[in-house]
């Protein structure tokens, strides 16, 4: 168990106006910061009394539009050796804590890099969109000050000051929740920024950092053209082991794509590529492109190459699932679209798997695939691999609403008549297979008469697997569109799916559709003339959940 270093850590920050968020920052550095200075610039909310709440020395630092003199009035009333930086939209995580303490305990190292997780929304259940590496710990010195009136830096400084400094990439993590939509433009922080790059633009037209900045601003408001000219320009005066160097590549691509110009793009992902070879990021770039210009061999190559680097490595700026599920998930769908369903729904399996969070339509896709793919009986072990720990694992009848439950549903909803039985046997701890005997008594059923028959139990979870092993041992030409529907209202899903804003009957009359036709569909066998065209109506068949 780590100790507290002798070194103590000092917190600093500037904030105005963080009254909403301040105190969930503040709690997150508990245990951890030994000092806090929270440098106010004008507050008019009531952040500088939350900030004296927590014990922080307030200092009154009139804003003059300069970020770096802001940080460093902090700095300068620091007594800690080490400078810990947070911003009031960001806190640490708690698991990060220990592993913080033992950098601490580390003054070989002149700084650490924490990784800084954007996330999408207000709070860490929020997806995350990119994963920053950057420098947020630092040893206390006179020289460490930042620089840059805009997106100050430290690293430059440090170096400056001890040419070859240590630094380390740690693994602790910084949630940051500044890049929410209505975070944005409550704070109109596009065009402040843009306004405090030009003013130094303006002062030093020739700089590539601020040219690199400038192009982001524009790429937020999505005007490509314009951040294309400053990322240009930022290229032709960056050093080679620019820490940029690699984000300049990856949104002159994402620029020319959206300007639609793919050759274009196209040719400055593989000038990437050559110079960045290890980075993921790019080659999942050059496997969207080929996507886009049909070339789906040259896509699945490119994939692959991204999937063999995995998570981008130590200092490379990179984005949630490229060189993982996100790009699993795209390999995937080019294995659909060549017909290799079963490679297809391996690679769904996989990126469901590798997902951080549940995965609901990488499900979908997964389930679809292996029903096309002839083994449909392979989905539950599959499920269980993603849902290793579930809810309902444990033995016992399972909550209606429970996510094991939810995936009966979207196995249902796919046709997955006999794979959501064993789904369902498999989430409660009931039995096994029924007897072959019972199979037999299903198959004789009259012809005409609707395959699904109304609860013979008083048992609604088994007498739902009853319904579906009828359902699965069915000729999936006797399937009516009312069979689905009477497993999918079936009374163990109770009453919170009937009220469920989304469960409408129209809604239930196309998700009954979908399940018919994808059952009657997937039933065709492999060489059949008829193949191929089932998959791709299979394909293009909806699915039932806005998200997927």
């Amino acid at each position: 168990m780590n100790t507290r270093p002798k070194l103590p850590i000092s917190l600093c920050m500037i904030v105005k106006n963080e009254a909403d968020t301040l105190a969930r920052c503040l709690k997150s550095v508990a245990g951890v910061a030994d000092e806090l200075i929270v440098v106010d610039t004008g507050s008019t909310d009531g952040t500088a009394e939350i900030a004296r709440r927590f014990g922080a020395d307030v200092v009154d630092y009139p804003w003059n539009g300069d970020f770096a003199a802001a940080r460093n009035a902090g700095l300068r009333r620091a007594k800690g050796a080490w400078i810990l930086v947070l911003d009031a939209d960001e806190e640490l995580d708690e698991s990060g804590k220990a592993e913080l303490l033992l950098c601490a305990a580390h003054p070989e190292y002149e700084a650490f890099f924490l990784r800084i997780h954007n996330h999408q929304g207000k709070d860490r259940t929020s997806p995350t969109i990119t994963v920053n590496p950057i420098i947020r710990l630092f040893r206390n010195r006179p020289g460490h000050r930042f620089c840059g009136a805009i997106h100050e830096q430290i690293a430059s400084v440090i170096l400056e000051q001890k040419p070859g400094a240590a630094m380390h990439l740690s693994g602790v993590v910084v949630h940051h929740y500044g890049y929410a939509a209505e975070v944005v433009a409550k704070k109109d922080k596009i065009k402040r920024n843009i306004e405090l790059l030009q003013n130094e633009l303006n002062r030093e037209p020739d700089n590539a950092f601020h040219h690199f900045n400038m192009a982001v601003e524009h790429m937020r408001i999505g005007d490509s053209r314009k951040a294309l000219q400053h990322i240009r320009r930022s290229l032709e005066t960056a050093q080679a082991d620019s820490s940029f160097i690699h984000l300049l590549y990856k949104y002159e691509v994402r620029c020319l794509s959206a300007l639609e110009a793919f050759p274009a793009a196209l040719e400055a992902c593989e000038r990437g590529i050559a110079l960045l070879p290890n980075y993921p990021d790019l080659h999942h770039a050059h496997g969207v492109l080929q996507l886009q210009l049909g070339n789906l061999a040259a896509a699945k190559k490119a994939f692959r190459k991204a999937i063999a680097i995995g998570d981008a490595p130590p200092g490379y700026h990179t984005e949630a699932g490229l060189g993982t599920y996100a790009t699993l998930g795209l390999l995937a769908r080019v294995c659909e679209e060549t017909g290799a369903r079963q490679e297809a729904a391996a690679f769904y399996g996989q990126a469901a798997r590798r997902h951080p969070q549940r995965p609901w339509p990488l499900v979908a896709r997964m389930i679809r695939a292996y029903k096309g793919s002839g083994r449909e009986r392979d989905i539950a072990r599959e499920l269980q691999a993603i849902w290793s720990s579930g809810t309902g694992s444990g033995g016992g009848p399972v909550e209606a609403d429970a996510p094991w439950t939810q995936a009966a549903r979207l196995l249902i909803e796919e046709g997955c008549f006999a794979a959501a039985a064993d789904w369902l046997e498999g989430a409660s701890g009931m039995a096994g297979d029924p007897a072959e005997a019972m199979r037999g008594e299903q198959r004789e059923m009259t012809q005409g008469l609707p395959v699904v028959q109304a609860g013979v139990t008083d048992d609604p979870q088994a007498d739902l697997v009853a319904q579906l092993r009828t359902a699965g041992a069915a000729d999936p030409a006797l399937l009516l569109p009312g069979d689905a529907a009477a497993l999918l209202e079936h009374p163990f899903w109770g009453d919170k799916a009937q009220d469920d804003p989304e469960t409408t009957a129209k809604l239930q009359r196309a998700r009954s559709l979908t399940a018919t036709a994808n059952a009657v569909l997937a039933s065709l066998p492999p060489h059949s003339a008829y193949a191929p065209a089932a998959d791709r109506v299979r394909l293009a068949l909806p699915f039932s959940h806005s998200d997927l």
